[in-house]
C-alpha cells in the first residue's frame, strides 16, 4: 500500500494524487538501498540518481507543509474576513439607522425653526401692541375711578366706563402674558433642538467612523490572504513540476531495482527453521525491527508480521521501521489507501529498510511482498498469504 505513517497529517486528495510517485521515506531508503545492494555495478550515475531523488523527496515534502501552512492560514484569513463582515454589516445597518434619526432630527428642527420664526414675528407684534397701548396711555392717560364716576351722566354711562375701565386693565395683562410666554417657549425650543441636534451629530459621527474603521481592516486582511494565495500557488506549480520530475526518476530507480532483487536473491540467508508464530517483543539495538510512534502493531497478525520482520533485520542486519501497521477505514483512506486494504484488516506493514529484499528471502521468513513496483516495496504482509 502507499507508504504513509499513521502520525503523517495530510490532504487526503493530494496524498492519493501523490501516493504513487511520491511515497515519503519508504521511496527514499528504497533508493538508498538499491545503491547499496547493485554496489560497485550502480556507479557515480545511480548514486547522484538516489540522491536526486531522496532531495527532491525533501523538498517535496516541505512544498506539502508548505501548502498545507497557507491554506490553514487562508482559512484563518477567510474566518476572521467572514466575522468582519458580519460585524461590518451590523454596524452598517447602525449607520442606517443614525442617519435616518439624525435626518428626522433635521426635519424636526426646520420644522421648529419655522415655529420659532413664527414665535418671533408674534413676539414682535405683541411688544409693538404693548408698545402703542403704552404711548396711549401716556398720551392719553385712562380714567380713573373718580373721574368715571363724576363724569358719568348717568347709571348706564358709569357702568360702560367701569367696563371699559376692566377691559383695558384685562388686555394689558394679556399681552404682557403673550410677551412673557413667547419668549419662554423661544428659548426652551432652541435649547432642546440644539441638544437633540448635538447628540444626533455625534452619534452618527462615531458610528461612520468605526464602519470606516472596519472596513479599512478587512481590505488589510484581505491583501493578505492575497498574498497567501499567491505564495500557495507558487508552490503548487513548484510542486507539480517537481512530481514530473520524480516520476521519471521513479522508473529508473524502479529498473535498478528488479536488478537489485535479483542480485540480492541469490544471497544465503540465514533463516529461521519454521515460522514465526509469537508476538514482537520491542528491543533496543542497531538491527531488527522497531516500531514508529503513534503507530498499532496489536490487531490480527500485526504482532506476528513485526516478530517476523524483526528476524529478517536481525539476519540481515537491517534497520526496519514499522510506519504503518493496522489502520481504520477511515484513516487508511485518508493517507491515501482505501476502506478494506489489509492494513484495516490488520495483516500488513509498510516497513522502510525492507525494499531491497528479495521475494525469495521474505518466503524464507514467511513474509511477502503482494504487489510489484517501487511504491509498493515496503508493503510487507504474512506469506502465504491468508484469505477471508
Amino acid at each position: 500500500m502507499p507508504l504513509q505513517s499513521d502520525a503523517l497529517v495530510a490532504s487526503p486528495s493530494r496524498m492519493t494524487r501523490v501516493a504513487r510517485i511520491v511515497s515519503g521515506s519508504a521511496v527514499c531508503a528504497f533508493a538508498v538501498a538499491v545503491v547499496v545492494v547493485l554496489g560497485p555495478r550502480a556507479g557515480p550515475a545511480s548514486a547522484d540518481l538516489a540522491s536526486q531523488y531522496a532531495s527532491g523527496q525533501q523538498r517535496a515534502q516541505q512544498l506539502h507543509s508548505q501548502i498545507s501552512g497557507e491554506s490553514q492560514q487562508i482559512q484563518q484569513f477567510q474566518g476572521s474576513i467572514s466575522a468582519l463582515q458580519q460585524r461590518l454589516s451590523g454596524v452598517q445597518a447602525s449607520v442606517r439607522i443614525q442617519e435616518q434619526q439624525l435626518r428626522s432630527t433635521t426635519d424636526e428642527l426646520t420644522s421648529a425653526r419655522a415655529r420659532l420664526t413664527s414665535l418671533r414675528a408674534a413676539f414682535g407684534h405683541d411688544r409693538a401692541a404693548l408698545a402703542a397701548q403704552l404711548r396711549a396711555q401716556y398720551e392719553s392717560p385712562p380714567p380713573s375711578l373718580v373721574n368715571v364716576v363724576f363724569s358719568a351722566g348717568g347709571f348706564n354711562q358709569l357702568v360702560n366706563g367701569l367696563s371699559d375701565m376692566a377691559r383695558l386693565r384685562r388686555a394689558n395683562e394679556r399681552t404682557i402674558a403673550a410677551v412673557q410666554g413667547a419668549k419662554l417657549q423661544l428659548a426652551v425650543e432652541t435649547g432642546r433642538l440644539q441638544k437633540v441636534e448635538a447628540r444626533r451629530q455625534r452619534s452618527t459621527t462615531a458610528v461612520v467612523v468605526e464602519r470606516d474603521n472596519l472596513a479599512q481592516l478587512k481590505l488589510t486582511i484581505v491583501d493578505k490572504q492575497l498574498k497567501v494565495k499567491n505564495a500557495r500557488n507558487a508552490d503548487t506549480t513548484q510542486l507539480t513540476a517537481l512530481k514530473r520530475t520524480l516520476q521519471r526518476q521513479a522508473q529508473k530507480l524502479d529498473a535498478e531495482a528488479s536488478q537489485a532483487q535479483l542480485i540480492s536473491g541469490g544471497a544465503p540467508v540465514a533463516a529461521p527453521a519454521g515460522c514465526i508464530n509469537t508476538p514482537f517483543v520491542a528491543h533496543g539495538g542497531e538491527y531488527g525491527f522497531f516500531q514508529a510512534p503513534g503507530t498499532n502493531y496489536s490487531v490480527n497478525q500485526e504482532p506476528v508480521i513485526a516478530a517476523r520482520l524483526d528476524a529478517l533485520g536481525k539476519a540481515l542486519k537491517l534497520h526496519l521501521i514499522g510506519l504503518s501497521g493496522y489502520r481504520t477505514p477511515e484513516h487508511s483512506v485518508e493517507v491515501g489507501g482505501y476502506a478494506d486494504d489489509p492494513h484495516t484488516k490488520g495483516e500488513a506493514s509498510d516497513t522502510p529498510g525492507v525494499e531491497g529484499v528479495a521475494e525469495s528471502v521474505l518466503e524464507q521468513f514467511c513474509l511477502t511482498r503482494p504487489f510489484p513496483g517501487p511504491a509498493e516495496a515496503d508493503h510487507i504482509q504474512e506469506w502465504p498469504l491468508t484469505t477471508g
